[in-house]
């Protein structure tokens, strides 16, 4: 059986097990977030052993460097000697700029930090050496201040904090930025743009991104949920339909009176229908996890190609 050697304890791994859990078993306590590999909070360094290639999917070329691998992706096939590994070196210190409420549910955060990133990736936040939460950026990099839209979940244990403990004026760590879906610059395909959730604002910042940038082709956007009571962010979205022709606005809910310009739609069957095939278009697509995999199937089904969909699926918890 594959051992892993950890800060002097020796722990067997069983076959199809990954890292993470045989640390967690073992009462050692590793941050953790997402489980997929994408925040990036589960980080160990590798002292000696073959290292898996998938253990080191999207990891940037510095990391590959210091040998740190995504524990939650590690699945390893020999033994490995392995050391814990402390964000503090890397992490960008942000300052709380402001926040406040969009809605009962949803949190506005403006944090003051200096990062180079673009429209619509993310960024893993730290409250603290074991709690941390990746977040999709809803502001330009051109804006003052770093935007984050948080659900406020019941059980959340940084989207609680951030809304009943955090100050304007609290420092925080910050890791990133990461992710690679944001516009990619061709400007001549149309593209299709589909949210649900606190999805909508970081792929309206991509859709902003083209356009500034001076995207030629339609850009269609589909602003999806259950009920439109929880549509959101649709007074932005009519700003920029308003200030650009080629922008497309769909305001889609399977429930609820629709308000002026919304619909009773199905977004999978409205796909279906209106716009396979896909074959030319650039798909983007964020919100809750079973949304993407579900229209990112859809899509691919539709004729797009895998090249040519970029994705951010949000994790369960918060």
């Amino acid at each position: 059986m594959t051992k892993i050697l950890f800060e002097h304890h020796s722990l067997p791994v069983p076959t199809g097990k990954n890292v993470l859990d045989t640390l967690l078993e073992a009462n050692q306590q590793i941050p953790y977030s997402c489980r997929q590999g994408v925040c990036q909070s589960c980080l160990v360094k590798v002292e000696t052993g073959f290292i898996p290639p998938q253990a080191q999917a999207g990891l940037s070329s510095d990391q590959i460097n210091k040998k740190l691998i995504l524990s939650c992706s590690c699945y390893p096939d020999s033994d490995m000697e392995l050391q814990r590994y402390s964000p503090k070196d890397d992490l960008i210190t942000a300052q709380v700029a402001s926040k406040r409420l969009l809605r009962p549910d949803i949190l506005e955060l403006k944090l003051d930090a200096k990062l180079k990133f673009r429209a619509g990736q993310y960024v893993t936040l730290w409250r603290d050496e074991q709690i941390a939460r990746s977040f999709s950026l809803a502001s330009m990099p051109d804006e003052r201040f770093l935007s984050f839209h948080m659900d406020i979940r019941p059980n959340g244990l940084f989207s609680q904090w951030a809304h009943k403990t955090l100050k304007v004026g609290d420092t925080l760590g910050l890791q990133g930025p990461i992710g690679e879906c944001y516009y990619q610059g061709n400007t001549d395909r149309p593209l299709l743009l589909a949210a649900t959730g606190t999805g909508i604002a970081p792929l309206a910042a991509i859709a902003q991104d083209a356009l500034n940038r001076g995207h030629e082709g339609d850009v269609h956007f589909l602003a999806c949920a259950r009920h439109f009571d929880s549509l959101y962010w649709s007074h932005e979205l009519q700003r920029l339909a308003r200030s650009h022709p080629q922008f497309k606005l769909r305001l889609l809910a399977l429930e609820g009176p629709p308000p002026h310009g919304g619909e009773i739609a199905d977004v999978y069957s409205l796909i279906r229908n209106e716009f396979a095939p896909l074959n030319d278009f650039e798909v983007y697509i964020c919100g809750a996890a079973s949304f993407v995999g579900k229209l990112r199937k859809q899509c691919f089904l539709a004729g797009v190609k895998p090249r040519n969909v970029f994705c951010d699926a949000f994790e369960a918890g918060g």
